[in-house]
């Protein structure tokens, strides 16, 4: 059987596995792609051109920028192909950068549609009869809400607009003529955007991939959901959505990723938008949008940007759906997106069967699903005809289509409501829903209603509003420091409202009686997650309660943020922020040693007089102040100290892989084992943890073992070396390859050459099921992991005894002298480098180089060895100096005060108003940098490091102008 339909064939065993029995699903990132949010009305096209300018890029890599949204965010997608950069070093850069709020990788979405076999064929999620296994009555009452209305327009004319986000639709299909919405506002195909919406030709809406209309192609998985709301009814023919007549908008997000997604729902913001500033002369009036796709497993915390664009939407009046996973997953501990969004104007769906049951396989939450709808073989279009559809993609729409519907009710207050507050009416319409579940036993404790969609208690609740006696809509908790005050839009009538609220997980509620709007709710403990609940005799609640909000008080003592990680040759730090009073217990330890701790009152730690190439792993706990609480500790974060070449130069890292069904368990080399283990994301990095020393001219063993998940799958092997030092791997410098895909572990011998430098370096290990050239990222390799070690090489034959330095500097140009050597016949090696490159530039001489060419009031990287015939030395530590600005720069900025001058502590930046900093670096007398730091705010400066004398401090604005003060520290 051929190797990959071998691994096919056991990746669907294991996928057809019950979750319990996988350890996690490993989010998917898209390689060279950020979302990058900028500040409004702000280009980000500068972007590729600054990267290249400063010599960030290397010669074969590719730089883009496409704006993905103008509104609510100013969103782009900036692609960076062939980099050599990491995804962590490209995210910082482009977050460092002016104007620029956030980035982030962009991610993969999927469909969350399970394919159905069986021959069942009545929509039997509207009226159960209890035929062909199904469960009399385990159905949404559509019979009796069609009664009420059957949807397209509201009372008073506006035509109602479903967004439906998805592979596009087929708009041909006989039972969605006449609902397909069109932009009547854009003349399609004259290339002219006739509506000023920012789209050209969006006639028929929008493909965010192709930038055009074509939205139409596709459509195996749009078309069933977009009739499951909308297919039309009552025209003998086909099956029926939940609503008859509605227009229903396309937006096809082309490839599947979450870019993509983003940018679709920021047409449906535009459209909805114009329509409300226009009094519906332009725009939409888009009451809903649905998502039955998703990322699994991915939290709410890495997708701010993602829920905060619901709370955008709802702003306007859009009420969104979201699908949660098709799996078994308690989406409030694993996460999942949307649907542990917290967003107020999301809903979040999970699955049910026709015997009125969830899913074994549907997502669930008791904090962030907050019904259960109809999903599991329901019968409705396919792309060219009519068949069985599924899974929560199919859920999803039924809530979707159920608002939509809501907005045509014959209830006038609820629409006025509409007009003069879209943002409140969305809240109405969502609560209308919640509140009319039908409880239902499967969703108990798992969700927030404990129920299901009632299309029919729903619409009888929205007529309520038009009564004189109707339940609490559009719920709104403001949330204190240890109390809260609840709100709700319309007006209840004669309506009696109770509240309800405990300690989440207590079975003890403390109730209220007749409480009124903004009613305050004290005494609250700090630091607790409270469920609250309201409660009314008018309208259809599924009890005398209706469904559950959680808030948490203020006080929390949470882990502190570790942010910046920090080496030279002889010292680590490592700094932390945190938002309340609070001193700092900080553990730490060497690789193979003891934990130590300490207090601290600062958000900064440092070791000093390191050995060379040693790891350190931290962790920091916070005690505060005010409750007297104390934090778990942070995420350990390791740290190596000075390796030599090995972390001085810049390798060429790897995109995201999939290490879940095959990894490195352990590598043993030259008598040194290092079990490793899975990894998230197919990476791992041991700099400074093991003692790996060979000697040149000399064979060492080496053994692999590797890991799986079930059965082993065959595997390549391949180790690579960077003998000479360069941070680059060269062919020969590949020291062992599996000629064939092998399942058990794999052991060799390594020669190192005579040539070989002395010190550390990097040495790469790969595990790939993809056979692939090279040590670096390759497209086809998915499967497996890479783990990078330093080595230390012992040759003796040819040793750095030199000491250079900088002997002068100029603005374009700087001068190195060789102060002392043993040796008569060697040749001065400099490289040296812009701060940020990953090339170095190679100058050679005798006793003194001159380098010219160079940029004025630029930081360099250098560092320098011998040659010893044929023979190279080792590398001398990496060492900085910074080029001469231009006169007149002290000057420049004379505004700016330093203050004290001298000092011992600290150091203060005092900016003019309307200026703010970007960099501060301080350089000694010769050029090194001493401290520095980019993108601030921060303008106090702990000097307390540094040794007495008399330095400089290079300021740069974020407007570009440069300044050099001189100052003392005593």
């Amino acid at each position: 059987m051929d190797c990959l339909w071998v691994k096919i064939y056991f990746l669907c065993l294991f996928y057809a596995l019950p979750l319990a029995d996988i350890s996690g699903q490993v989010i998917q990132d898209i390689d060279g792609e950020y979302i990058v949010e900028v500040v409004n009305n702000v280009s980000a096209e500068g972007l590729v051109n600054s990267i290249t300018s400063k010599r960030l890029s290397s010669s074969n890599s590719v730089y883009s920028c496409n704006q993905l949204m103008k509104a609510p965010f100013n969103l782009w997608l900036f692609s960076a192909k062939n980099s050599h950069l990491s995804d962590d070093e490209i995210i910082d850069w482009l977050t460092s950068q002016q104007g620029i709020l956030s980035s982030r990788k962009n991610r993969l979405i999927t469909s969350r549609v399970i394919p159905d076999d069986s021959d069942f064929t009545k929509q039997w999620q509207y009226i159960n009869d209890g035929s062909s296994g199904g469960t009399l009555n385990a159905d949404m009452d559509m019979d009796l809400a069609w009664d009420i209305t059957t949807g397209g327009t509201t009372f008073i004319g506006d035509t109602i607009v479903v967004c439906v986000i998805d592979d596009g639709i087929n708009a041909m299909h006989e039972d969605l003529l006449g609902n397909i919405w069109v932009n009547h506002h854009e003349t399609p195909g004259n290339g002219v955007d006739d509506d000023k919406n920012g789209y050209i030709d969006d006639y028929r809406g929008w493909n965010v991939s192709t930038n055009s209309d074509n939205v139409y192609s596709g459509g195996t998985h749009g078309t069933p959901v977009t009739g499951i709301i909308g297919a039309r009814g009552n025209n003998n023919r086909g099956v029926s959505g939940v609503n008859w007549q509605i227009k229903l908008m396309a937006l096809n997000y082309g490839f599947a990723s979450e870019a993509n997604a983003l940018a679709s729902y920021g047409y449906a913001y535009i459209q909805r938008k114009m329509y409300n500033e226009s009094k519906g002369a332009k725009g939409a009036f888009i009451v809903a949008t649905n998502a039955s796709w998703g990322v699994n497993e991915l939290s709410a915390a890495d997708a701010v940007l993602w829920c905060s664009l619901y709370d955008s939407l709802g702003s306007i009046g859009i009420l969104n759906v979201g699908a949660t996973a098709n799996t078994d997953t308690d989406v409030d501990l694993k996460g999942d997106m949307p649907t542990s969004c917290g967003s107020e104007y999301l809903i979040s769906v999970t699955n049910l069967n026709r015997a009125d049951k969830k899913e074994v396989g549907s997502g669930y939450g008791k904090k962030s699903i907050d019904l259960g709808a109809y999903g599991n073989q329901v019968y409705t279009l396919t792309r060219t005809g009519y068949g069985l559809f599924g899974g929560t993609s199919g859920a999803a729409p039924h809530v979707t289509g159920v608002i939509g519907l809501l907005y045509s009710a014959p209830c006038n207050i609820f629409l006025k409501l509409a007009k003069s507050d879209p943002a409140a009416a969305a809240l109405v319409a969502k609560d209308m829903i919640l509140h009319g579940i039908a409880p239902n036993a499967s969703m108990e404790n798992i969700s927030t209603t404990g129920g299901k969609l009632n299309a029919n208690r729903a619409l009888k609740n929205i007529m309520q509003l038009c009564n004189t006696c109707s339940p609490p809509a559009g719920l709104v908790i403001q949330k204190n420091d240890l109390s809260f005050k609840i709100y709700w839009h319309n007006e209840q009538g004669t309506s009696k409202i109770n509240l309800r609220y405990r300690p989440n997980g207590s079975s003890t509620w403390k109730e209220i009686i007749n409480v009124e709007k903004g009613r305050l709710i004290d005494g609250l403990k700090n630091c607790t997650e409270y469920e609250v609940q309201i409660g009314s005799d008018c309208g259809f609640l599924p009890s005398a309660y209706s469904y559950s909000k959680y808030i948490t008080t203020s006080g929390c003592c949470d882990a502190p943020t570790i942010f910046a990680l920090e080496s030279d040759p002889t010292d680590l730090g490592i700094k932390w922020e945190y938002a309340l009073e609070a001193t700092f217990r900080l553990e730490y330890k060497s690789s193979g040693g003891k934990w130590l701790d300490t207090i601290i009152n600062d958000y900064f730690f440092k070791l000093n007089d390191i050995p060379e190439c040693i790891a350190y792993t931290f962790k920091v706990s916070a005690l505060c102040s005010r409750f007297g609480n104390i934090s778990e500790f942070s995420p350990e974060f390791n740290i190596s100290s000075y390796c030599g070449s090995c972390t001085g130069n810049n390798y060429c890292v790897f995109g995201r892989k999939d290490a879940s069904q095959e990894w490195i368990e352990s590598f043993t080399i030259n008598n040194i084992v290092n079990k490793s283990g899975t990894s998230v994301g197919g990476y791992r990095d041991f700099t400074g943890f093991n003692k790996i020393r060979v000697d040149a001219d000399k064979e060492f063993d080496f053994v692999i073992i590797p890991g799986y998940a079930g059965s082993p799958f065959p595997d390549y092997f391949k180790i690579y070396i960077d003998f000479d030092q360069n941070g680059k791997w060269t062919p020969d410098e590949l020291v062992f390859k599996t000629s064939t895909a092998v399942t058990n572990e794999v052991k060799g011998k390594i020669k190192v050459p005579l040539k070989a430098i002395n010190g550390f370096t990097k040495l790469r290990v790969i595990m790939s099921y993809e056979q692939f050239e090279g040590p670096c990222n390759d497209g086809k390799f998915e499967y497996g992991e890479v783990e990078d070690y330093c080595i230390q090489v012992i040759n003796k034959l040819c040793v750095n005894n030199t000491d250079v330095r900088v002997n002068s500097i100029e603005k374009n140009a700087v001068t190195f002298f060789k102060f002392k050597s043993t040796q008569t016949r060697d040749v001065l090696r400099i490289n040296f480098r812009l701060k940020g490159s990953t090339d170095w530039i190679l100058a050679t001489g005798r006793d003194s180089i001159r380098i010219a060419g160079l940029k004025e009031c630029s930081l360099y990287e250098f560092r320098y060895q011998l040659t010893c015939d044929s023979l190279f030395s080792d590398f001398s530590a990496i060492d900085t100096f910074t080029t001469s600005c231009k006169s007149g720069a002290i000057d420049q900025l004379a505004t700016i005060i330093i203050r004290p001058n001298p000092a011992n502590d600290h150091l203060t930046i005092d900016m003019p108003d309307g200026m703010s900093l970007k960099e501060w670096m301080i350089y000694d007398i010769s050029g090194k940098v001493i401290l520095m730091k980019n993108q601030t705010e921060d303008l106090s400066i702990n000097i307390s490091g540094i040794k007495t004398g008399v330095y400089f401090i290079h300021l740069i604005t974020s407007s570009g102008h440069q300044s050099r003060h001189k100052i003392i520290i005593i």
